[in-house]
């Protein structure tokens, strides 16, 4: 087994976690067509404000709704700047994410000056009865704090209010055919308003769990790049909930698999066989696809290569410790490959990051 046990797997759960809720939020607010790029920003605040509120009151549920309620706040200052004043949604997001980053450091080190590092109580398991008990897989998946449950509970949650409720069909509306939703007699700026602010509510619970379910403390920047993971979710994800979930959980074990490789005098045979079976699958993929489409030669060849060497290094995995740099982006030079991997086979919504004005009618 190598690497890959139920250990892992806990770890993947936990680690998907706050991604998964960002991504949920981000899939919602881009089928609604604004793209949210200062949700790193919304999941910091979150972060900062559930451990404030948390501390402060001595209740990690009113340290909860705090971090939602603060996801909420930044969200509804993305929809002033990119729903009402109609400026460029990057732009508007990433001064967001400026924004956040400089406020929680500086309020931070104020709140904290000679105090040294605040430790809270962390949220506790709750153990599934039978389940749990289920030999070494049931603490991996049914001992887990309540978020993560909300977490994998919200994927059937928001596929079912995108496709089988009037609300769902507004905000697919918003994303795809605003001019028609407004003709209809719904509005587009109220339906797109409510996509970024439940992006924000699902960001700050992202940053809650960070701060007050896995860690129980507060650092700067603690969000550590999960925000874009998120976004090149709903991408490689295709906009649909199981996609993003897919997504989210192999974002989550490429982190637990790093976490675990940091320590490892060399990398196991076990993980070169993985990643010779993920390359030769996606080479079969990609050759299917170049009879339906144009597919680079050097694609094909690039993943062949990789392929090649990964079957060759199983065979004698060399000896050595890799730099832990390496290992810790990992994630994110994952998320750059299925992101290059999904490029021109991905459908945006159509009028996704397009202002909406009733003179389009």
């Amino acid at each position: 087994m190598g690497p890959f046990d139920a250990a892992l797997l806990g770890a993947t759960l936990i680690l998907a976690t706050p991604i998964l809720l960002a991504a949920l939020g981000e899939l919602i607010s881009e089928r609604a067509g604004v793209v949210n790029v200062g949700v790193e920003g919304m999941m910091l605040v979150g972060a900062f404000f559930s451990f404030l509120v948390a501390w402060k009151s001595g209740s990690l549920v009113l340290g909860v709704a705090g971090g939602i309620a603060a996801g909420i706040g930044l969200a509804a200052v993305m929809g002033v700047l990119a729903i009402t004043a109609k400026a460029d949604q990057i732009v508007a997001g990433i001064g967001l994410l400026l924004l956040a980053a400089g406020l929680t450091s500086f309020l931070f080190e104020e709140l904290t000056a000679g105090r040294g590092q605040v430790q809270l109580d962390r949220i506790g398991p709750l153990e599934i009865p039978l389940l749990s008990d289920i030999p070494d897989v049931g603490p991996a998946l049914f001992a887990r704090d309540p978020i993560v449950y909300a977490a994998f509970l919200s994927v059937p949650a928001v596929w079912f209010l995108l496709y089988r409720t009037r609300w769902g069909l507004a905000i697919r509306s918003a994303g795809e055919a605003p001019a028609a939703l407004d003709t209809a007699g719904v509005s587009v700026v109220a339906v797109r308003w409510a996509g970024v602010l439940t992006a924000g509510a699902f960001a700050g619970l992202g940053g809650a769990f960070l701060s007050i379910a896995q860690l129980g403390l507060f650092q700067q920047e603690m969000t550590a790049g999960r925000g874009f993971l998120a976004l090149a979710a709903v991408f490689f994800g295709r906009w649909h909930p199981l996609g993003v979930l897919g997504a989210c959980l192999l974002f989550g074990a490429a982190d637990a698999l790093q976490l675990r490789l940091q320590g490892a005098g060399s990398v196991p045979a076990s993980v070169w066989v993985l990643v010779a079976l993920v390359a030769a699958a996606y080479l079969v993929r990609l050759a299917r696809e170049r009879q339906r489409r144009a597919v680079s030669p050097i694609a094909l060849v690039v993943v062949g290569v990789v392929a090649a060497a990964a079957v060759a290094l199983s065979i004698s995995p060399p000896d050595g410790r890799l730099p832990s740099q390496l290992w810790l982006a990992l994630p994110f030079i994952l998320a750059l490959l299925v992101l290059a991997g999904a490029v021109g086979r991905a459908r945006v919504p159509a009028a996704l990051m397009r202002p909406y004005t009733r003179d389009e009618r």
